[in-house]
């Protein structure tokens, strides 16, 4: 019979089952379903397997997830995949993100009385920058940054931290595809160094940068843990306001980051780690 070991490639998940002192109810199963779909395991019978389930309760709760569009069958393999629904739920991916920002909210604000200068929550959704939340500089001149800023360009201390949280293979191999061009004269493009700069940040938990981005532009990022995508809490200003202070400021980002990663811990999760 297969199990969970037959499946190599895949993440490995904690399903309902191995947690559970009793047997799970069909919506836990119905959830450690989705969960497989999710991971490609796309067939009943590899899913009855890996969950450890008969293959006929599978069949019947697929069978309600179809109904439901939650799950769709190609008619060619018969195998099954997430279906429409799960597409709608997820279009707004702030939405989606709203609980975390919730739970970030005090953290960035107290950052953003301390430094006065633009606070910022982001995360690395497949492999595509996402803003979930910012607070303004107090400031009249102030950096701004694009929701989209990054457009493929992996450049400055965020990008370097949310990368940081990817596992070696995975980063390894975006590092080999990834085009980098300058933006400034201070940008780091390439890929060697840029490796090296996240050995740095996981050891440091943190990173700096100076005008790689913006001219004369800084940025202080620190990666929030405990979430099911890379997140990075960050300030960003002119280099003349936050040098000054900056190993204050530098103490404060870790501490909120660390104290919103310990907030959601259990809540979310986890993505694949280093390694």
């Amino acid at each position: 019979m297969l199990k969970r070991e037959n499946f190599p490639e895949q993440r490995k998940y904690t399903t309902i089952s191995t947690l559970s002192a009793t047997t799970p109810s069909s919506l836990e199963k119905a959830t450690d379903i989705l969960m497989c779909l999710a991971n490609g395991i796309s067939s009943a019978t590899e899913i009855a397997a890996y969950c450890n389930y008969s293959i006929s309760t599978v069949h019947r709760l697929l069978q309600n997830l179809v109904e439901l569009e939650w799950v769709v069958q190609d008619e060619m393999s018969h195998k099954y995949f997430l279906g429409s629904l799960v597409t709608k739920l997820a279009s707004n991916a702030l939405a989606a993100h709203r609980y975390l920002v919730l739970h970030a909210l005090k953290e960035m604000s107290r950052i953003s009385n301390l430094t006065e200068e633009t606070v910022i929550l982001g995360a690395l959704d497949r492999l595509h920058y996402l803003k979930l939340h910012d607070i303004p500089s107090l400031h009249n001149l102030r950096i701004i940054e694009a929701s989209d800023r990054f457009k493929g360009q992996y450049v400055g201390a965020t990008a370097k931290v949310l990368l940081s949280q990817l596992a070696d293979k995975e980063l390894k191999t975006l590092l080999k595809h990834i085009k980098n061009e300058p933006l400034t004269p201070d940008s780091v493009i390439d890929s060697d160094t840029i490796w090296k700069q996240i050995q740095e940040i996981r050891q440091k938990g943190y990173a700096v940068s100076c005008g790689e981005r913006i001219k004369g532009a800084m940025c202080i990022s620190a990666p929030v843990r405990n979430y099911c995508c890379p997140l990075a809490l960050y300030i960003v200003g002119p280099e003349d306001r936050l040098k000054p202070n900056l190993d204050s400021y530098i103490k404060a980002i870790i501490g909120s980051a660390d104290l919103i990663s310990e907030d959601i811990r259990g809540v979310f999760p986890v993505q694949g780690g280093i390694g």
